[in-house]
């Protein structure tokens, strides 16, 4: 299987959704949609979160990444890093390094040139569906339950309102301030 660049600037050999199908049936019990149908909402909403957030947020995936530090530091696009198996600099294996699970990376005897794609990393990052997958979830079911394209009904003196997923907006993902406020935990502070 060939690797799939990330929008992030890292490569990963697979990049699953942040959910699977069996997890949100079992998060979101009574809400019915076929396999396909939640396949391709679990999907979208993972592309959404991850958008938003800066990074892939989970699960936890072996990432590589090809980049630069900023002397004293190499910033992974991550957080979550739970390892860094390999470093290298300017082709040279370094052994002599530290790493916090924020993602920052240093050397311990030198620092990282002033070359751009002069470092190659190797780390492993993300976090646990458990932590984030009732936000996808919560996300997702709104998506499941909007009528796309008809925000209310009126007939006679009956009127009803259907579920929006924004202010305004029917149909398709969107991550309403509450999401956004469950996300920014997840969310990089450092822009690439």
């Amino acid at each position: 299987m060939a690797a799939v660049v990330t929008p992030w600037g890292y490569t990963v050999e697979e990049l699953p959704p942040i959910i699977s199908v069996a997890e949100f049936r079992v998060l979101c019990q009574g809400l019915s949609s076929t396999v396909t149908q939640l396949e391709a909402v679990l999907s979208a909403v993972s592309a959404a979160i991850r958008d938003h957030c800066g990074w892939h947020v989970a699960p936890s995936l072996e990432c590589a990444y090809t980049g630069h530090g900023d002397g004293e530091l190499l910033m992974l696009p991550a957080m979550g890093v739970t390892s860094v198996d390999s470093l290298s600099v300017n082709g040279e294996t370094v052994t002599d390094y530290e790493w916090t699970a924020a993602g920052m990376v240093r050397l311990v005897s030198s620092t990282f040139p002033d070359s751009w794609r002069s470092v190659e990393c190797a780390y492993t990052a993300g976090f646990a569906a458990s932590s984030i997958g009732q936000v996808a979830a919560q996300i997702a079911s709104n998506v499941l339950v909007a009528a796309p394209g008809v925000a209310s009904e009126r007939a006679g003196n009956v009127s009803v309102t259907y579920n929006q997923t924004g202010a305004g907006i029917t149909g398709g993902v969107s991550l309403l301030d509450r999401d956004k406020e469950l996300l920014a935990p997840y969310k990089l502070a450092r822009a690439w």
